[in-house]
This record gives structure tokens, sequence and C-alpha cells, in this order.
């Protein structure tokens, strides 16, 4: 195991990997900030991790925290609009129900300007 940060680049299992960002989005004002970074494999597919950092070049996919204790919707919409991806595919979403998660995928799928889906548990897609 080896510590990164950003602006580092290394190769893992056969994909070239380059780290963006630092710290953890905010939670709230009174809580510290963590470290926390994205990973864009492969100069594709780009995994924000929980920080939100935009990357500072255009992505293919991006993995999209779409749910958490301390985000909402608008942000994540926000989010996608400025990451600019082809697609965005959710991730850090089992805190919604299956009541929400519609309203989420309408949302993001109809604001956020890119492609719009989820897997189910177990499943795959073409990257």
């Amino acid at each position: 195991m080896h510590t990164v940060g950003d602006g580092d680049a290394f190769s893992a299992a056969g994909f070239d990997v380059t780290v963006h960002g630092e710290l953890h989005a905010v939670i709230h004002p009174d809580i510290p900030r963590i470290t926390n970074v994205g990973f864009l494999v492969d100069g594709s597919v780009f995994h924000p991790g929980d920080a939100l950092t935009v990357p500072e070049r255009p992505v293919d996919t991006l993995l999209l925290p779409v749910m958490a204790p301390w985000s909402k919707i608008s942000e994540v919409i926000d989010y996608v609009r400025e990451v600019k991806p082809r697609r965005a595919i959710d991730v850090h979403d089992a805190l919604l129900t299956d009541l929400a998660r519609p309203i989420y995928d309408n949302q993001i799928g109809a604001l956020g300007g890119a492609d719009h889906g989820r897997l189910a548990p177990g499943g795959t897609t073409e990257l």
C-alpha cells in the first residue's frame, strides 16, 4: 500500500491512474475536513471519492457520489454540470430508498447535462 496525493500518477492492475483533489467535501463548517482524493482511470473514468474535485481534463464517465448525509441533490446536479462527462453512473447511493431513487434519477438525468444511470448490485457496464 502506498499513500498518494493530488497530482500523483501510478499504475494498478494494468490501468494508468492519476490522483485528483485533496479534501473531503464540506460536511459542516464546524467539522474539520479530512483528506480524500479522486482517481482518474486510463484518462476516461473518474471516481471523485467524496472530494467532489473537478478533474483538470474532460472525462467520459463520472462515477457520481449521488447521496450522502452531507450532500444535496442541487450540489450533485451542479457537480455533474461542472465536470461535463458524457455519462454519469451513480455510486455512494446505499442510503437512497426505493421511493427516492426515481426522484434522483429524474432530476439528475433531466438537469445534469449528461447521460445518467446506475447499476444494480453486481451489475456491469461497458466502459
